[in-house]
C-alpha cells in the first residue's frame, strides 16, 4: 500500500512514533558507548561522552525531521495555499495539481474538490451575468461609438481635475508627447489658470444660467488655442464642494489664424487704396474748381498715373484674395479611400461603374460633398458623351498637394464643353452653387489632358491638408472612461494609499543585450495603464527605439528586432520622454524592474526627466504571494496563474507587458487577501525578499 494512501492522522502518529524511537535509540546508543568508555581509566568521563553522542544524534534526527517537514509538509502547504488563493482571487481555471501535496492525506483532494466546485459555480454565475449584461454591453458600445465620433472633444473631470472620460476628438486635441489617460490631471495638457478661474465662477453660481462658462484655453504643448465650454455635473453641496464637470473643446487655432489673415488683407486693402483715392479726389476737386486746370495736360498725366497705381494695387490684392479664399471655406480632412468609396457609391446609383483607387494612404483637405458631387457630375456627362471604362485615381504630388484624375476611354474633352458643364448648378446643400463655384471655393482648377493608351483625363489638383498638423489615423480612437474615478478621494500619503486605488503603468523593454554598463541600449519600449484594477485598452505605448549601435544577432534571435526595423525610429531621448509623460502620476510595474530602469536612468539627462515614480516588481510580488522558494520567472508565474502568452508575443515588449499586467492584477488581489492593503504594506513585504532581488524603490531613494 502506497504511503500516499495512508490517512493523515496515521502518518502524524507514525511520524511522532518514529521521532520517539529515534530519540530513545540515540540516547541508548550514547549510554552504551559511554559505558564501554568507562572501562578505560584514561578515557574521558563516560557519561559526558554519552551525552555528547545523544546530543548529536538528537540534533541529526531533528534536522532530518525538519527537512522532511519542509519538503513534504511546509512547502506543499505553501504551494497548496498559493494555488487556492490563485483560484479564489485570480480567476485561474486550471485543475489543482494534487501531487504538490500528496503527503498531506485528504487535504489535497479536498482542496481540489473545493476549487473545482468554485470553478463550476463561477462559470455558472458568469454565464448568468453574461446573459443579463449582453444588452447593456451593446448599448454601451453604441454610446461609446457615438461619443468617439463627436466632432468636438468631450472630457469629464473630477473635482480634483482628474480625467474620468474622454472621446477620440479630445484625445487628438490634448495629445502632446502622449495621448491623455484616465486619472491624468487635465493640467498636464491645458493651461491651469483659465480652467481654475472658470471652475471657481461655476462653483460660485456665476456662469450662464449658473451652469455654463465659455472660455478660451491654450494647450501646454503644440501651441493650440481651444474654445471650451465648462459645465458642472451638479451644483456644489455640503457633501460635495468640488463637483465633477464637463469640458467641451474645439480647436479654433486655424479659425483665429484665418480671421487674422482676413483682417490683415482688409487692412492692406484700405492702407493701399486710401492714399490713391485721396490723391484722385484732390485732383478731381481741383479740376472742377479751375477751368484752366481742366486743360492742363500735366494734371491728366497725374490722373492717369494714379489710376495705374490704383489698378496695380487692386490686381495685387485680388491675387492675394484668390490665393487665400480657399482657406476661408469650411473644410475637413478626408481620407482618399473614403473619397473613392463615396464617388463609387454615387455613380452606382446611376448604374455607372468606375474603378477608383489611391496610390497610397492620403488625407485631403476639402469639402467632401462638393468635390464628390462635382466629380460624379463630370463622370455622368462623360458617360453621356460615349466615354467608357471610367477610372479615378487620387495621388500625392511632390509639392505637397494631391492630384485627382478622372479618366475614360473615348474622345477627349474640349475646354469650352468642360466650362459649360461647370456652369450647371449642383445639389450640394447650397442654392445655385455651380461646379465653377466649387473650384473657386477650393482655390483650384480642372483641365482636360490626353492620357496613356488613347485615354482621356480630367485633372483636378487639391491642396493636401496643409492646415492639418497630422494625417488622419488608421482608425478613430474610441471613447475611454471610468466613472468610478469621479468619486475617488485621494489618500494624503502614498504609503497609506490602498493598492486598489493606485494607477499603474506596466512597462517592458527589449535591449541589444543585458549589460547597460558595457554599452547595451534599449531598442523597444512598451507600456500600458491599469486604472481601478483594469487594463485600459485604449491607453498603450509601443515604440521601437534607435539604440545608436548595431543590434547583435544573438539579441535579434530573442526579440526579432533588426537594425532595419529601427533605422528610422526615435532615439531614447524622445521615446523615454514619451514613457515618462505616459507614466506621470502612476506607479511603475515591471518584471525585474531594476534591469529596465537602469537602462532608462542612464539617459535621464537626454530624456530631460527623472524616473522617480514608485515601483512594484512582479518578481518580488510573486515571492510575497507564492513564497521565495518558488520559481519567479514570467513564464513560471504565468503558468501558475493560468495566463497564456502566445509564442510569437513572448520576448516582445508589448507581449511581455500584457502578460506582466495580467499576472500583476491577479497577484494584487491575492496580496490583498493576505492583508497587504496599502502601498506601504507591499513595500515592506517586498523588502523582506531583498536576497532575491533589490527593490527598485531603494535605487530611486539612493
Amino acid at each position: 500500500m502506497k504511503i500516499e494512501h495512508w490517512s493523515l492522522r496515521l502518518r502524524v502518529f507514525l511520524f511522532f512514533a518514529l521521532l520517539a524511537v529515534a530519540a530513545i535509540a540515540g540516547e541508548l546508543t550514547g549510554l552504551y558507548l559511554g559505558f564501554t568508555r568507562m572501562r578505560d581509566p584514561a578515557a574521558l568521563d563516560g557519561f559526558l561522552f554519552a551525552g555528547i553522542i545523544a546530543v548529536f544524534v538528537t540534533l541529526g534526527i531533528v534536522v532530518w525531521i525538519w527537512l522532511l517537514f519542509d519538503e513534504h509538509v511546509a512547502r506543499p502547504i505553501q504551494r497548496l495555499a498559493g494555488g487556492l488563493l490563485a483560484r479564489a482571487h485570480a480567476d485561474v481555471d486550471d485543475v489543482l495539481d494534487e501531487r504538490t501535496a500528496r503527503y498531506l492525506g485528504d487535504l489535497a483532494p479536498a482542496a481540489r474538490a473545493v476549487t473545482e466546485h468554485l470553478a463550476r459555480t463561477r462559470n455558472k454565475l458568469a454565464e448568468a451575468v453574461a446573459q443579463e449584461t449582453t444588452r447593456l454591453i451593446e448599448e454601451k458600445e453604441k454610446l461609446t461609438a457615438l461619443a468617439a465620433e463627436m466632432p468636438h472633444g468631450v472630457v469629464l473631470l473630477s473635482g480634483r481635475h482628474k480625467i474620468a472620460f474622454y472621446n477620440g476628438a479630445a484625445a487628438d486635441l490634448l495629445g502632446a508627447d502622449h495621448a491623455p489617460g484616465l486619472d491624468h490631471s487635465v493640467f498636464d495638457f491645458l493651461r491651469a489658470r483659465p480652467l481654475l478661474s472658470a471652475y471657481e465662477r461655476l462653483c460660485a453660481g456665476e456662469g450662464d444660467d449658473g451652469h455654463v462658462v465659455p472660455l478660451t484655453v491654450a494647450t501646454l504643448h503644440g501651441g493650440r488655442i481651444l474654445s471650451a465650454r465648462m459645465r458642472l455635473m451638479h451644483a456644489p453641496s455640503e457633501g460635495d464642494t468640488a463637483p465633477p464637470y464637463v469640458l467641451t473643446l474645439d480647436d479654433v487655432t486655424d479659425d483665429l489664424a484665418i480671421h487674422a489673415e482676413r483682417e490683415k488683407l482688409l487692412k492692406r486693402l484700405f492702407d493701399r487704396l486710401r492714399p490713391s483715392i485721396a490723391s484722385l479726389r484732390t485732383t478731381l476737386d481741383a479740376r472742377a474748381a479751375d477751368a484752366a486746370l481742366r486743360a492742363d495736360a500735366r494734371l491728366d498725366a497725374a490722373l492717369v498715373s494714379e489710376m495705374e497705381v490704383l489698378t496695380s494695387e487692386i490686381a495685387a490684392l485680388d491675387a492675394d484674395y484668390e490665393s487665400a479664399k480657399a482657406d476661408w471655406w469650411p473644410m475637413a480632412p478626408v481620407r482618399g479611400s473614403e473619397l473613392c468609396d463615396a464617388l463609387t457609391a454615387q455613380l452606382a446609383q446611376d448604374g455607372i461603374v468606375i474603378a477608383a483607387d489611391v496610390t497610397e494612404p492620403i488625407a485631403l483637405t476639402l469639402d467632401a460633398v462638393q468635390i464628390t458631387t462635382l466629380l460624379a457630375q463630370l463622370a455622368r456627362r462623360v458617360t453621356q458623351d460615349g466615354g467608357r471604362a471610367l477610372s479615378f485615381l487620387a495621388s500625392r504630388e511632390e509639392d505637397g498637394g494631391a492630384m485627382l484624375a478622372l479618366g475614360w476611354s473615348g474622345e477627349p474633352l474640349s475646354v469650352d464643353r468642360l466650362e459649360s458643364w461647370l456652369a450647371d448648378p449642383l445639389d450640394v446643400g447650397l442654392a445655385d452653387m455651380t461646379g465653377r463655384d466649387i473650384l473657386d471655393a477650393h482655390g483650384t482648377e480642372v483641365w482636360p489632358e490626353f492620357g496613356r493608351a488613347s485615354r482621356a483625363v480630367l485633372k483636378l489638383p487639391i491642396r493636401e491638408a496643409r492646415r492639418l498638423r497630422r494625417v488622419l489615423g488608421e482608425g478613430r480612437r474610441a471613447a475611454t472612461y471610468d466613472f468610478d474615478l469621479l468619486n475617488r478621494t485621494p489618500s494624503p500619503e502614498l504609503m497609506e494609499t490602498p493598492l486598489s486605488e493606485l494607477t499603474y503603468v506596466v512597462f517592458d523593454t527589449e535591449t541589444t543585450g543585458l549589460l547597460p554598463s558595457q554599452g547595451d541600449e534599449i531598442c523597444q519600449i512598451a507600456a500600458l495603464r491599469i486604472v481601478n484594477g483594469k487594463v485600459v485598452e485604449n491607453e498603450r505605448l509601443d515604440r521601437l527605439v534607435h539604440p545608436g549601435r548595431p543590434i547583435p544577432a544573438s539579441a535579434t534571435a530573442v526579440h526579432q528586432i533588426t537594425d532595419e526595423m529601427v533605422k528610422d525610429a526615435p532615439r531614447i531621448g524622445v521615446a523615454g520622454r514619451q514613457l515618462h509623460s505616459f507614466a506621470r502620476g502612476a506607479v511603475l510595474v515591471a518584471h525585474n524592474a531594476p534591469f529596465d530602469l537602469e537602462f532608462l536612468r542612464r539617459h535621464e539627462a537626454e530624456i530631460g526627466s527623472k524616473f522617480t515614480n514608485p515601483v512594484l516588481d512582479t518578481v518580488l510580488l510573486s515571492a510575497i504571494v507564492f513564497g521565495q522558494s518558488q520559481e519567479h520567472t514570467l513564464d513560471a508565474i504565468s503558468a501558475r496563474l493560468g495566463v497564456k502568452i502566445p509564442p510569437d508575443a513572448r520576448h516582445t515588449a508589448m507581449g511581455d507587458t500584457i502578460a506582466t499586467a495580467e499576472v500583476f492584477i491577479k497577484m494584487l488581489r491575492m496580496a490583498e487577501e493576505r492583508g497587504i492593503r496599502t502601498f506601504g504594506d507591499a513595500l515592506a513585504e517586498m523588502r523582506r525578499h531583498k536576497r532575491l532581488l533589490v527593490d527598485a524603490n531603494q535605487l530611486t531613494e539612493a
